[in-house]
C-alpha cells in the first residue's frame, strides 16, 4: 500500500479507489479495492501543564546565579507541596547583557532563567501558578491542557473502531453497488493524530493580578484516526464482505 501521508492529507485524497492486481490480465481474477474510513472523538481536558520561569538580572554570574538557585528551591518547595505532577527542570540559562552606545560593546551584568515544568488537575493550576509566583517565579512560558492518559487511551480505541467501521461501510456500499463479491482484507494502515499543541505565550508575573486567583480554563481535546482497508474482490454478484 502507497504511503498516504497525514491524517489532513487522507481526508483530501479520493476516499474510495479500486485497482487491478499487477499484471492481472483474466477478468475473474481477485481485484483490490481501496478504502479509507474516518474516526473523530472530542473529550474534556482534565490536566494543565505549565511551564514557568525565574528570571533574575544582576553585577555578577555568580550573583544571578546564586539567586536563581535561591528562588528556584523555593518554587519547587511550593510545587512540592502542592502536589504537582512530573515536576522537573526543563531549562538553565545563565547570559551576559551588554549595553551598547558609540559603537562600543559593554558588559554591564548578567542574567539568569531556570525554566519548571509540572502537571496538576486544571481546577487547581491557578492557584498553583499564584502560589509559585509568590514563591519567586517571575516568567510563565506555556499553559497547554490534556486528558489524562486513561480517557485518552479509551479515546484512541473509539475513534480506531469508528475508523474501521467507516471504511467497511464503504466497501459494502460499493461492492452492493457495483455487485461486487468481496474477499478478504489483505492490508490495514493506521494513521491516528491528537489535537495540535497550542502556542506558547510569555508574560511577566507583574502583570498578572493579585487580588484573585488566576482563571484556568481547560479546553475540549480532539482524537483523530482514519483506517485504509485493501479488500480483494472478484467481479461476480453478491457475497458478504468479510
Amino acid at each position: 500500500m502507497a504511503n498516504r501521508g497525514n491524517l489532513t492529507d487522507a481526508r483530501e485524497q479520493t476516499l474510495v479507489s479500486i485497482d487491478p492486481l499487477t499484471g492481472s490480465t483474466n477478468p475473474n481474477t481477485a481485484q483490490i479495492l481501496e478504502v479509507t474510513g474516518q474516526g473523530e472523538v472530542t473529550i474534556a481536558t482534565t490536566l494543565t501543564e505549565v511551564q514557568l520561569g525565574i528570571r533574575v538580572e544582576g553585577k555578577t554570574a555568580t550573583e544571578v546565579q546564586q539567586e536563581v538557585a535561591r528562588r528556584s528551591t523555593a518554587v519547587v518547595d511550593v510545587l512540592q507541596k502542592l502536589g504537582a505532577q512530573e515536576l522537573q527542570t526543563t531549562s538553565i540559562q545563565l547570559n551576559p547583557v551588554y549595553s551598547f552606545k558609540d559603537n562600543t560593546q559593554t558588559l554591564t551584568g548578567f542574567e539568569g532563567l531556570n525554566t519548571l515544568q509540572f502537571k496538576l488537575p486544571t481546577a487547581r493550576a491557578g492557584a498553583a501558578i499564584d502560589t509559585a509566583i509568590e514563591a519567586g517565579a517571575n516568567v510563565i512560558q506555556n499553559i497547554s491542557f490534556t486528558a489524562s492518559d486513561e480517557a485518552v487511551q479509551q479515546a484512541r480505541l473509539q475513534v480506531l473502531r469508528e475508523a474501521v467501521e467507516d471504511a467497511q461501510a464503504q466497501a459494502g456500499a460499493v461492492f452492493s453497488t457495483l455487485q461486487l463479491t468481496p474477499g478478504k482484507i489483505i492490508d490495514i494502515d493506521i494513521n491516528s493524530a491528537g489535537n495540535p499543541s497550542p502556542s506558547p505565550f510569555v508574560f511577566e508575573a507583574a502583570d498578572m493580578a493579585t487580588n484573585a486567583t488566576t482563571p484556568i480554563i481547560g479546553g475540549l481535546q480532539s482524537i483523530e484516526a482514519s483506517v485504509s482497508l485493501d479488500i480483494l474482490y472478484s467481479p461476480t454478484p453478491a457475497g458478504t464482505l468479510e
